[in-house]
């Protein structure tokens, strides 16, 4: 019963996110400079799902820090086009860009999810300096569940523990930096998230799996892995608070971190940063986020 309510709600919510597309880029027309070239395939299936959309300055020379971007939607919807703004514009403020597709959930598990993401990444190393990016200069970027994989992807290259509970072999190109917006980094907090996701993501049986102690991100195999790391958030944000308790557990670890956590007298949404980045707070965000990634990325 409860499987059946969340596929309604999810198609519906699928339905309002590409109407709400439709009318957004109408009205925010694509930066004539930005190069695209979409549906590249980094898996030999080819799939719709294994596709990722690169971004390059036209006539740009040299080679530049890549930015590998993974959607949100919650897990279970959202596509690579939902941040189509959002990747030209980080283009714009210097990176190669990487937009990823990948399966979604509950068709796919977690785990799935992140070997096909593990070969997507290795795919953008491998094309990246066709298109004028520098492959020993890589980082990723997310928003609310595209956050969430960010972490655990680069989580996954540093620790065999986690590794080897989750059944992913881990990306072999080292990550300089993260940069994650509204991200939903608790999947088992006793709310409206965590009521339902975990069946939904790591499986039934996911009690009984031996990734479970590490699906709290704060657990030192997954929180003592991460590189350089800076979070996104604002008041209107729904998942404020996972942002801010993750930047306070990152600081306890004693990781290198910042927390952009907007205020003022307008609210905003969930996401906002990716989803609309023509706003002056998401402008101010994600010019934050190309200076702390590209100081990173320094050699």
């Amino acid at each position: 019963m409860m499987e059946a309510r969340i596929r309604k709600q999810t198609a519906k919510q699928a339905r309002q996110l590409e109407d709400w597309l439709a009318k957004h880029d109408a009205a925010h027309p694509f930066p004539a400079n930005v190069e695209l070239t979409a549906d590249v395939a980094y898996a030999e299936d080819a799939r719709p799902a294994h596709r990722m959309d690169i971004y390059r300055i036209r006539g740009s020379e040299g080679r530049r820090p890549v930015l590998v971007n993974f959607h949100g939607g919650g897990f279970l919807l959202g596509h690579k086009e939902a941040n189509r703004l959002f990747c030209a514009d980080l283009c714009q403020r210097g990176f190669l860009v990487f937009g990823v597709e990948y399966p979604l959930a509950p068709q796919a598990s977690i785990f799935q999810i992140l070997r096909d993401l593990t070969q997507a990444v290795e795919k953008a190393v491998e094309l990246c300096p066709a298109y004028g990016g520098d492959p020993e200069q890589i980082s990723l970027c997310g928003d609310s569940a595209g956050a969430y994989l960010c972490v655990y992807l680069a989580a996954l290259q540093n620790s065999t523990a986690l590794a080897k509970a989750a059944g992913v072999e881990s990306c072999r190109v080292p990550f300089r930096g993260l940069g994650l917006i509204s991200g939903m980094f608790y999947t088992r907090k006793p709310d409206s998230i965590g009521i339902f996701l975990p069946a939904q993501i790591y499986g039934r049986g996911w009690r009984r799996h031996p990734f479970r102690p590490y699906m709290n991100p704060e657990h030192p195999e997954v929180i003592g892995h991460l590189p350089p790391t800076l979070l996104v958030t604002a008041d209107g944000d729904f998942l404020r608070h996972y942002s801010r308790q993750y930047a306070a557990a990152l600081q306890r670890a004693g990781r290198p971190y910042r927390l952009i956590d907007i205020q003022g007298t307008k609210k905003l949404p969930h996401a906002f940063a990716a989803m609309l980045p023509e706003l002056p707070e998401s402008q101010e965000a994600n010019a934050a986020m190309a200076e702390f990634l590209r100081s990173t990325d320094r050699t």
